[in-house]
């Protein structure tokens, strides 16, 4: 557990991050071999049609302000900057990213007619809230603690 004079704490994040993204890897190839879905090339975004462009843009610019808010509230309100403000941070960064998910899902619901990307944007999104959910309780498999 983290408490301020761990200098492995650096090699535990890396750690997590690298076994997460090995495990939401994992899950992405398994489902879209399931549902037969074409995966995308990396770091592109793949707009249904130009509304779905036009809500994730504005999603984004939101997220961004909110965030920024959120930041100097925190800057400018809160004594100690400590894991508590990090983990506000980003809580507010995931339900930013699930609604994207979400309006993602809605779209290639909607308009990509006889395809199962729906379903991989909605297995995906569910997966990866549990996946915060666990690591939030478990305070990042006991290197914090909240």
């Amino acid at each position: 557990m983290y408490d301020g004079s761990d200098s492995s704490l650096i090699l535990d994040i890396v750690f997590i991050i690298v076994v997460l993204s090995l495990i939401i890897f994992i899950f992405n190839c398994s489902i879209r071999k399931l549902l037969n879905v074409e995966r995308p090339k990396w770091f592109s975004n793949q707009y249904v049609n130009d509304k779905h462009k036009k809500y994730d843009i504005g999603i984004r610019v939101i997220s961004v302000i909110v965030y920024m808010m959120a930041v100097f509230y925190f800057i400018f309100n809160s004594p100690n900057l400590g894991m508590e403000t990090t983990l506000y941070l980003f809580v507010i960064g995931m339900v930013f990213l699930a609604i994207q998910e979400i309006i993602r899902f809605y779209m290639e619901w909607k308009y990509l007619k006889g395809k199962n990307n729906y379903l991989f944007t909605l297995f995906q999104l569910i997966f990866i809230i549990a996946l915060v959910i666990v690591l939030i309780r478990s305070g990042f498999f006991g290197i914090f603690h909240f």
